[in-house]
């Protein structure tokens, strides 16, 4: 449970000053710093995804 309250304070944090309080609180819920790791990359690698997904589709739709 404290694991699925750090993983929404990360994916919520949307600057660098609130992904740093949102690292603080994940590892004082008892989150170990090599899995904040994996999940921001993770995050990382989602978010690029639906990036690029949203640019073919636009890239696709004439006259826009």
């Amino acid at each position: 449970m404290a694991n699925e309250k750090a993983k929404l304070l990360l994916e919520n944090s949307s600057d660098y000053f609130e992904r740093i309080s949102a690292i603080q609180a994940a590892l004082q819920l008892g989150m170990p710093m090599e899995e904040i790791e994996d999940y921001l990359d993770w995050l990382r690698l989602l978010r690029a995804e639906k990036c690029e997904m949203a640019a073919a589709g636009s890239a696709s739709t004439p006259g826009i």
